[in-house]
């Protein structure tokens, strides 16, 4: 009887990390249709129908981009506000998260109150989150690939709010701080900087796969891995060749349009002291010329003076 409290204890620490992980609380209501389940707040009843409205179309979208089917109905979780979303595990940068093993999507809807023409894209990469993981074991989806793929079939978007308006890749690529693919394997860095660009570099990759490859090849690496290979041997099978040879030759295709400008920023004093060079002699020279031409209308008027 006496390991009974300890017990007890034991299993509150054990779940207790748990508690209000997007969790579906009693104080929402229910809307559910055969493609999606909504749980919403009492004021948000037409966000809650718009979603519902919208599901079939983005998940016909992701069908045919993908090869995979929709076997499953998401459960949808519109948080009215920032705390909200944060006490359903959400973090201050994000506009929304997915829980593939729950099938749930959370939706920061003060964020799409800002910037409603993000809602239908940030909704349909949620969607690809939950796609991919339905048919790809987790741990063999590298985090790079899933937010790539997700950002390609989204029309470029993310979850993620950068705190910085301009992009950071092309700025990593001239200060060498591109993350190598296996970095980024697990889990993308905490520092702004870094996330910004670890969700950069993965939508530029995966992009570049399309540009390089034609756009069924996702289709193509996707159905490999959905039936058991590994990204390495999938991505071999699909290509032809190594995944590191296609990361170096993304590098090289990056880094090509900032070589010169590499050059310049290399050599960037000289240049300016040479323009500066340039720029006095050029000023020396018109000044030449404009006192060759005052002394010889000089020389013309000196005649007539002495006649007179």
């Amino acid at each position: 009887m006496k390991s009974i409290p300890g017990v007890l204890l034991c299993t509150i620490l054990i779940l207790w990390p748990l508690i209000g992980a997007a969790a579906v609380p009693d104080k929402r209501r229910e809307l559910a249709t055969d493609a999606v389940r909504v749980l919403y707040d009492a004021g948000r009843q037409a966000m809650a129908e718009r979603i519902a409205a919208i599901s079939p179309a983005l998940f016909r979208e992701l069908e045919a981009a993908s090869g995979l089917t929709i076997d499953f109905r998401p459960t949808v979780i519109p948080a009215s506000d920032r705390s909200d979303f944060r006490g359903l595990g959400g973090r201050d940068a994000d506009m929304a998260f997915a829980l593939p093993e729950r099938g749930q999507v959370v939706l920061d809807l003060s964020r799409f109150d800002v910037q409603p023409s993000f809602f239908r894209p940030v909704l349909k990469h949620e969607y690809v989150h939950l796609l991919l993981h339905r048919y790809i074991a987790s741990e063999h989806l590298p985090r790079w690939l899933d937010e790539g793929i997700a950002q390609q079939l989204s029309d470029g978007l993310s979850e993620y709010l950068p705190g910085r308006s301009q992009m950071v890749l092309g700025e990593a690529f001239a200060a060498d701080r591109v993350f190598p693919l296996s970095v980024l394997e697990k889990r993308f860095p905490g520092d702004a900087f870094g996330r910004q660009l670890a969700y950069e570099q993965s939508r530029s990759i995966v992009g570049y796969m399309v540009t390089r490859y034609g756009d069924d090849f996702l289709k193509a690496l996707v159905a490999q891995m959905a039936g058991g290979k590994r990204l390495g041997k999938a991505f071999r099978t699909v290509s032809g060749i190594p995944l590191s040879d296609f990361e170096d030759d993304w590098r090289q295709r990056q880094m090509a349009p900032l070589s010169w400008m590499g050059l310049i920023a290399g050599h960037v004093y000289g240049l300016l002291f040479f323009l500066a060079a340039l720029a006095t002699l050029i000023g020396y020279a018109r000044y030449r010329r404009r006192r060759r031409a005052y002394d010889a209308e000089e020389d013309d008027d000196d005649p007539q003076d002495s006649g007179r």
